[in-house]
């Protein structure tokens, strides 16, 4: 549910756009080799001396990061919700100056997911020996409405409107059920129309709903059309993100687990395409189509490094990027620290 982040090393990273094609259609072709590797800088997010932290997501414009942190004295190591706001520093839609940060106690082990345009974060938290969804808005972290026959619940996207989808874990059936809360209908949660074993990773600003079903990745249109998301011979697909027209997972033609490709889907036309091979995850995808991955952004004719690597002593970790190619994560030294990138 959370999207994994594998290890690589970054100073092995080229610019040589070679894209694996796999019998997939839409392929780019290879970039010209021996390309030096721009990198975008690094910039590390405020936080308290006390704290340990990582930025796991970004509103679309780059104005509103949000995190998990924890107080390195605690001994129960009770997770903080980080939120970090920008401000315009000079005229221009999507430039946000230094962010202030507000760090909120959410009393349980959790997680964060999505943040939309507005500032309101989602996520789920372990209360009660289960998992229950939230929602933070406005200064206050509120608990999500649940199905009385759900043993689990997560909430993992949220659109501009504020629609939020997740899934539900049913521990009788063994199954999961995709999940909206429609912010048009306060209070209430609805099991999404879909294929069986569904789970819902992202809402759209115009009510598109992408996610996983079984063994491969679907997207249900606003017109409650569902198709699966795929490609020529694959045996399973999987959804780490989704956002404009655009989503990013991995598919593999052996069995699931096995070997696998990153693929960037055109989610108007259905088709996939192999994102750069050195990749290897893809975190993230803005709307612009450019793919996120833990260690660089791919914009289909180069690849941009995150900067701040320094050998044996710190990693950076990309989680997520916003249209205007800002980029947050977190930093992994003698303490965790959240960053951003700029100049992706």
């Amino acid at each position: 549910m959370t999207r994994t982040v594998r290890h690589g090393f970054l100073v092995s990273l080229t610019a040589v756009a070679l894209t694996a094609t796999l019998g997939l259609p839409g392929v780019a072709m290879a970039e010209p080799k021996r390309r030096t590797v721009p990198v975008c800088a690094l910039r590390p997010l405020p936080l308290p001396a006390d704290m340990s932290g990582r930025a796991l997501a970004v509103d679309p414009t780059g104005r509103f990061i949000a995190g998990i942190g924890y107080r390195i004295d605690d001994d129960d190591s009770q997770p903080l919700l980080l939120l970090w706001a920008g401000t315009p520093h000079r005229p221009g839609p999507g430039v946000w100056g230094e962010p202030r940060l507000t760090v909120v106690t959410i009393g349980a082990p959790g997680q964060v997911e999505d943040i939309n345009r507005y500032g309101v974060a989602v996520g789920y938290a372990f209360v009660g020996n289960v998992y229950r969804p939230w929602r933070y808005h406005n200064g206050r972290l509120e608990w999500l409405p649940v199905l009385p026959t759900v043993s689990n619940t997560f909430a993992l996207g949220i659109n501009s409107r504020g629609d939020i989808v997740g899934l539900g874990a049913v521990e009788e059936t063994e199954s999961t059920l995709p999940l909206l809360w429609p912010v048009d209908r306060p209070g209430t949660v609805e099991v999404i129309d879909a294929p069986f074993y569904a789970s819902a990773r992202e809402i759209l600003d115009d009510g598109t709903i992408i996610g996983t079903a079984g063994s491969f990745g679907w997207v249900r249109h606003p017109d409650a059309r569902t198709d699966r998301l795929t490609a020529p011979g694959a045996r399973w697909s999987g959804i780490s993100a989704a956002r404009g027209t655009w989503a990013v997972g991995s598919i593999g033609t052996g069995s699931e687990g096995g070997d696998s490709t990153l693929v960037r889907w055109d989610l108007r036309t259905g088709v996939a395409s192999a994102v750069n091979p050195a990749l290897v995850s893809a975190q993230d995808v803005n709307s612009r189509g450019t793919v996120l991955g833990d260690r660089a952004v791919d914009h289909g004719d180069r690849l941009v490094a995150l900067g701040g690597t320094i050998p044996g002593v710190r990693d950076p970790f990309g989680w997520g990027i916003a249209d205007n190619g800002l980029v947050v994560g977190y930093v992994n030294g003698s303490r965790l620290r959240p960053a951003r990138w700029i100049n992706c």
